[in-house]
């Protein structure tokens, strides 16, 4: 009987237990469902509404269905999992004792010392055991334990559940093409929503010289919506700045199909084009600029009558004397398939400027090939071929310098084939300057015997070096003779003597013969037609000893008068100022001496 009346107690406590377990996993069900619709309806407000009209990657629906995944962890955790407990009688008992109160905690008290530790010891007698049971039993008779859940709140929940869940099933009934777009974008694809307006062609990625000015265009399907006005949205490659936004309009010719110049751009620029509610993918225009000079080394080949060793610079703009070869080794940062040096056309030898510009040979080595350019603006010019090391950096050519220069470089950009030119760059021309000579000693004209030594003294100057010094001489007019007397050996600056012994040079000289003579120098510049001076002629009248004689006296007899009386003149007033300081009391002054150089 005992055992009986337990088994009644125990099978109505199991299917309240059941009973409390399908209340929560229905529940729990149907909250996790209302959840996901709502996390579904979120999701595609935010990857329609943003992800998708902002390009971004399928990475970003992947990312919301990883924070789904998450929030319908911890709503089934909370709403439904915790509370699918294993079967406990005396947990079961409180719940049936919460919606029976009249039980008096009997139930409870009952299954507690049914299988206590005080029954087991014996604390407690049977009989008051036994007496418990029966009252439990009697007073649970009416009772239906499984009535411990609230099946209306339960309906509520499923009935919400199941309407939600079939309007959000409609939904994507009508709507296949988002809902597939959501659920392959959640999964981490690429899938694009449908537009009104569909963008069909578009300018893509794009690599333009600097400055250049691209025209970025895009088409939209006729069938579709097309406006009026499109957007352009650009910035700078790898700024942190917003997007500016400038208008696409439709052409003239076609209303579906949309542009832009763009005005000259010098930077790597990121763009995307938004029509109606379709976007486009984001694309780039790279920008190759012009190649940049980073080093510069050139070897000055100065002349060789100079007699000077090579000289370097790392100028671009330089100053060189005539005649100079300049060597050029100049690197740039890009690589180059050709390496111009553009001169004018008209620079040169005579023979060079006349003479038509031969063509130009991108495979030649030789730096002699060259072609004509010729601008509206300005002068023709020729280009002359650089070699190139096989990096494409490294330019190398030489020019003879002979007169002023204006060059510039031309380049064509390896890996596109863009072409640029650089800035101008000068050569100024330092010319070897005519040398110069003064005759010294004698100064002036005048008379002398046939036997006469005439002293000379010369001065010669110049710029470089000067090379050698002649006696030139005439006897009554007649053709110059020629003697050299002196070699400067490369001096720029040298005065020099010279004795003119007239009766070796001149035979048979008599008197009235008139002797025109100068002093000739030159410098080492090989045109020596030009390169070289002379002083102004001095005249020489040969006359007898006895003539000669007294024309020195004549000549300088008023001299030697001239500085007796100034001697006198000079005694006359020391004479003077002695008698003066004499009357005066004034001690005569003492003669400084050399102290201080003796100092």
């Amino acid at each position: 009987m005992a055992e009986g009346h337990d088994s009644s107690i125990e099978d109505k406590l199991r299917q309240a237990h059941r009973e409390e377990r399908k209340w929560y996993n229905i529940r729990g069900a149907s909250r996790l469902i209302l959840w996901l619709i709502a996390l579904l309806a979120v999701d595609f407000l935010i990857d329609w509404g943003l992800f998708a009209k902002t390009q971004m990657s399928g990475a970003t629906g992947l990312s919301l269905l990883l924070v789904n995944i998450g929030i319908l962890g911890w709503v089934g955790w909370r709403e439904w999992w915790r509370h699918l407990r294993s079967y406990d009688a005396l947990t079961t008992a409180l719940e049936v004792e919460k919606r029976h109160p009249g039980l008096s905690s009997l139930l409870v008290s009952y299954m507690q010392l049914k299988d206590g530790p005080a029954t087991d010891q014996g604390n407690v007698s049977q009989a008051l055991i036994n007496a418990m049971r029966d009252q439990a039993i009697e007073l649970s008779r009416p009772i239906n334990f499984r009535d411990i859940v609230d099946l209306g709140q339960l309906r509520k929940i499923g009935g919400v559940a199941v309407v939600i869940f079939l309007a959000f099933a409609v939904l994507g009934i009508f709507n296949k093409e988002h809902a597939a777009t959501l659920l392959n974008r959640l999964a981490g694809g690429d899938a694009e929503y449908p537009t009104q307006t569909i963008i069909t062609n578009t300018s893509q990625n794009s690599v333009i010289r600097i400055g250049g000015e691209p025209v970025i265009t895009a088409t939209v399907d006729p069938n579709g919506e097309v406006p009026e006005e499109g957007r352009l949205f650009m910035k700078e490659k790898g700024s942190d700045e917003n997007w500016k936004e400038v208008p696409m309009r439709p052409g003239e010719e076609s209303a579906n199909e949309f542009s832009f110049q763009l005005k000259p751009v010098d930077r790597d620029t990121l763009f995307y084009i938004r029509i109606g509610d379709d976007r486009s993918d984001e694309y780039a225009i790279d920008v190759i600029t012009s190649p940049r000079i980073t080093k510069s080394d050139l070897v000055l080949q100065y002349p060789e009558y100079m007699d000077r060793e090579d000289g370097k610079s790392d100028q671009l703009t330089l100053e060189v004397e005539e005649g100079t070869t300049v060597k050029w080794t100049v690197e740039c940062d890009t690589p180059v398939s050709s390496w111009e040096v553009l001169v004018p056309s008209d620079w040169g030898t005579e023979e060079e400027a006349a003479a038509p510009a031969p063509e130009s040979d991108p495979n030649a080595e030789s730096d002699e090939a060259a072609d004509s350019v010729e601008s509206e603006e300005g002068p023709r010019f020729r280009s002359i071929l650089a070699d190139l090391d096989p990096s494409g950096t490294k330019a190398t050519f030489e020019i003879p310098i002979e007169k002023a220069l204006r060059y510039s470089f031309r380049w064509t950009e390896k890996e596109n084939g863009f072409t640029y030119e650089d800035v101008q760059y000068g050569v100024k021309v330092t010319s070897d300057g005519l040398p110069d000579v003064d005759l010294l000693e004698p100064r002036e004209v005048g008379y002398a015997t046939a036997a006469k030594v005439v002293k000379m003294q010369a001065k010669g100057t110049d710029d470089i070096g000067l090379d050698k010094a002649w006696l030139v001489y005439s006897l009554n007019g007649a053709d110059e003779a020629k003697v050299e007397i002196f070699n400067f050996e490369g001096d720029i600056n040298k005065t020099f003597d010279y004795s003119w012994k007239l009766a070796e040079s001149i035979k048979e000289l008599k008197p009235t013969d008139r002797i025109s003579f100068a002093i000739e120098v030159a410098d080492r510049h090989p045109d020596r037609e030009i390169h070289v001076r002379r002083t102004a002629p001095r005249q020489l009248t040969i006359v007898t000893p006895e003539a000669y004689l007294e024309w020195y006296r004549a000549e300088y007899g008023s001299q030697i008068e001239e500085l007796k009386r100034s001697r006198n003149q000079e005694l006359a007033a020391q004479k003077a100022v002695t008698q003066l300081q004499t009357e005066e009391g004034i001690e005569p002054a003492k003669e400084e001496d050399d102290d201080e150089s003796e100092e």
